[in-house]
């Protein structure tokens, strides 16, 4: 579609297009956006290129870029009063600053945005909120908070989003799942979540939904079944450097468990440099730790210790519990290896620490998970409810509506009615001229507007020997007479004057600002085009005919209609006198 035909609403809908693309398809999602933002700026739209711009960091954000400047973004909605735009930016910058570890910074940015949210309706950038807070929840360790913020996500993506929306959160909700221990239902969404991309035919969230599964699977004791799954997407077009890198620190974890370790190796060095590349401390952190099975499964203790030292120290940013206690077990193990036994105790002792919350949590999540679904049944139900009062409401209304629509139509219909029949009162039925009586309504306010300061000429008119086309031709033919006749006048005048059909064969003319010679002028022209008229109506035909007229000036032969009348038939009558097919002044009144 050219860039010219985009309207303001075409770049809204691009923009939602935009905003659902983000999810699922970022490439379609990036060109969507510079379409959006070039439409936005030929249209000198700024809300709409305000948004274009904030799809953009979002893409930034998932493509692990440097974090953007967007405080230009967050004034344009605040000045606007924009709620929903405001949400989304300090979702935004909540994301970016949860990514690098500033969790205090991070809940600042998104309690400022569930404040904003409380306030507009669900949307796509509501969603990207609650998905981002199940995310930021996790990482600081909030195992109840992160499914319930991944719930919300689901629903809302069930109700505004697409399939991909719906996959994304089910893919969030099982890895949320598996990292408290509750691979029993993690693995039952990540299946289902598959089933959507294959019905769907979902490309792009295929790696990390399988990469997740493999996850769960590796961590059930099933390592052949994760590397076969994850293996057909080493090379699969994947846009998110993060993503990659986790796919391919489950690919080398589940390498080292099958004893693939030149495999392993490789793998893992590919994780490292996407990580690296997204600056995602949480995949640094998780890189760190397959390094520490790798160099541990190689017999080289020592630099092990140094790896999961590394992984060890990026806990702080992270929190994740599962990999908390993967890296508290690798620890003790390695001390103990390298008879450091009062470090591997007190490694083993936080180990079945963080095991022992781990479970507990696992047993949490569970009874969470079964309350949440119970709470969001809940939800749905009264929502439901609401939605059908809504509609009943809403359905009374378009009756209500149609009605007074009817009602509307039946006025209008009525004072047309009302309107016609005025028309029809005020029109001779046969020639479709003004009648008799508005004719000398309007000639009164006219009079009464000239206030003698302007002529005004009166001219009857009496077509010669119509008794006589009538008894020649027949009555027929000379109402075919008088209709070509008022014709020919009615294109003679000009808007201002009128004409009317007086009675039987005569008719009535007011010329404003026009004295008697110019009236007598125009008389002549009438009369000659009317001797030229050739009128047909089969089997006659009739040419030459004529009339004679009586011409009146205001205020030279009179100051009010009925004199001006008089005078103007007492000329006819001379004109009619003098042999017919002329016509004649009035004589001025003394």
């Amino acid at each position: 579609m050219p860039l010219s035909s985009l309207d303001q609403a075409d770049i809204d809908r691009l923009n939602m297009q935009g905003l659902s693309c983000v999810v699922g398809n970022r490439r379609q999602a990036r060109r969507l956006v510079q379409l959006a933002l070039a439409a936005a700026e030929r249209q000198q739209y700024p809300r709409g290129q305000a948004y274009a711009e904030l799809n953009q960091c979002w893409l930034a954000y998932y493509g692990g870029e440097a974090e953007p400047a967007i405080a230009a973004l967050q004034q344009y909605f605040h000045q606007c009063y924009d709620l929903e735009g405001g949400m989304a930016v300090a979702a935004l910058q909540g994301a970016y600053a949860s990514r690098r570890g500033a969790f205090a910074e991070a809940e600042q940015f998104f309690l400022l945005a569930r404040q904003l949210a409380a306030q507009i309706p669900d949307s796509l950038h509501k969603f990207m909120l609650y998905a981002r807070l199940g995310v930021d929840a996790l990482n600081r360790g909030g195992t109840q908070e992160g499914p319930r913020n991944f719930l919300l996500a689901l629903d809302i993506a069930e109700r505004f989003g697409t399939p991909a929306h719906r996959v994304n959160s089910l893919s969030n909700l099982a890895s949320s799942q598996h990292d408290l221990g509750n691979d029993e239902d993690a693995i039952p969404l990540l299946y289902e979540a598959l089933d959507i991309i294959g019905t769907q035919k979902l490309r792009y969230q295929h790696t990390i939904v399988s990469a997740n599964l493999a996850m769960c699977l590796l961590a059930t004791g099933k390592p052949a079944e994760a590397l076969a799954l994850v293996e057909p997407f080493y090379e699969w077009p994947e846009d998110d450097l993060a993503i990659r890198a986790f796919l391919f620190c489950i690919a080398a974890h589940a390498a080292i468990s099958l004893q693939q370790a030149q495999t392993a190796l490789d793998l893992l060095q590919r994780a490292d440099q996407y990580a690296k590349q997204a600056q995602d401390l949480e995949e640094q952190m998780h890189v760190w730790l397959v390094r520490g099975k790798l160099d541990l499964h190689a017999g080289d203790a020592a630099t092990a210790l140094v790896s999961l030292t590394q992984a060890h120290s990026l806990l702080s940013w992270t929190r994740n519990p599962f990999h908390r206690q993967q890296i508290l077990r690798g620890l003790s193990d390695i001390h103990a290896q390298l008879g450091h036994w009062q470090d591997a105790y007190g490694f083993l002792q936080q180990y079945h620490a963080a095991f022992e919350a781990g479970s507990r949590s696992a047993r949490a999540s569970r009874v969470l998970m079964r309350n949440l679904e119970k709470e969001m049944r809940s939800l749905k139900t009264e929502r439901d409810k609401a939605l059908e009062l809504q509609a009943a409401r809403e359905s009374e209304n378009v009756k209500l509506e149609h009605l007074n629509r009817e009602l509307a139509h039946q006025i209008m219909h009525v004072n047309s009615l009302q309107d016609s029949l005025k028309e029809q009162a005020m029109r001779d039925h046969l020639t479709g001229l003004y009648n008799r009586r508005h004719f000398e309504t309007c000639l009164n306010a006219i009079l009464h507007e000239a206030n003698g300061d302007e002529p005004v000429a009166i001219i009857i008119i009496d077509l010669d020997f119509f008794k006589r086309i009538n008894d020649t031709y027949g009555h027929n033919f000379g109402d075919e007479v008088l209709i070509q006749f008022a014709r020919l006048v009615e294109g003679q005048l000009r808007g201002s004057d009128m004409v009317c059909r007086y009675g039987g064969e005569e008719f009535c003319l007011l010329l404003r600002e026009a004295d008697s010679l110019l009236a007598a002028r125009k008389i002549d022209a009438i009369a000659a085009r009317y001797r030229q008229l050739l009128i047909r109506q089969a089997p006659h035909s009739l040419s030459g005919c004529t009339f004679s007229a009586g011409i009146a000036e205001y205020p030279l032969h009179g100051a009010g209609r009925h004199e001006l009348l008089m005078r103007a038939d007492s000329a006819l009558y001379a004109a009619k006198q003098a042999g017919r097919d002329r016509s004649m002044i009035a004589v001025p009144a003394i």
